[in-house]
């Protein structure tokens, strides 16, 4: 009996597990990329969710930019390192990286475009959200603290991945990073909830309703 009580506890926490990877596949109401502008104000947040991933981007002056006013992207994200630097991927690693805490990596790159128009695993989400001067330092303060390093680990694809101060686990992912950080600038985000993309894009979601300012849209 006690076997039996044991294997069906394994079998529901692998349907937990897989409800949560298969809910992570669908996705929020779909945006259309072609109607974000080609230029954003300062202090401006551009929330990308693809099918897996959340990425938070913020406009910067591009190199070009005393020429033609081409803005680029900063990009901040959080991942797994193992996944994501050692490249030990597969089944096994979406178990491994769910089920126990493991070391995390903050990506901050620097790229022509958001996440959403890059991303391999489209189709992709964008929120953009205008911050005041406070709430906006409040989260880049926020993202500066979660480097456990100054010295990259690796550098890929116009990124570079930093050593995380916390462990990546089912309640401490990308998602749920991206939503302490808007948290961390007043936005009434639940990082708890934020287990996927569905969930995190229904909070920003409904922000929409009760915005004043139009200081949060979705595109």
């Amino acid at each position: 009996m006690f076997r039996l009580r044991k294997n069906l506890s394994c079998v529901a926490l692998l349907l937990i597990v897989g409800c949560l990877i298969f809910s992570a596949a669908c996705t929020t109401s779909p945006h259309s990329l072609s109607s974000l502008p080609k230029h954003f104000p300062s202090q401006t947040v551009i929330v990308s969710l693809d099918t897996w991933h959340a990425m938070l981007a913020f406009p910067v002056s591009s190199p070009n930019a005393s020429r033609n006013g081409a803005q680029e992207f900063e990009e901040w994200g959080y991942a797994e390192r193992a996944w994501y630097v050692e490249g030990k991927t597969g089944i096994g690693g979406i178990f491994r990286a769910l089920l126990w805490p493991t070391d995390g990596v903050v990506e901050v790159g620097q790229h022509p475009s958001i996440w959403a128009e890059r991303t391999p695993q489209p189709p992709a989400d964008v929120f953009v959200l205008h911050l005041e001067p406070e709430p906006y330092r409040q989260l880049r303060q926020f993202l500066d603290s979660t480097l456990g390093s100054r010295t990259p680990l690796a550098h890929f694809g116009g990124s570079a991945f930093y050593p995380s101060v916390r462990s990546y686990h089912l309640f401490h992912t990308c998602h749920q990073y991206a939503a302490r950080a808007l948290q961390a600038a007043g936005l009434p985000l639940t990082p708890a909830l934020a287990f996927n993309r569905t969930m995190l894009g229904w909070q920003l979601n409904s922000l929409l309703p009760t915005s004043n300012d139009s200081s949060l849209r979705s595109n």
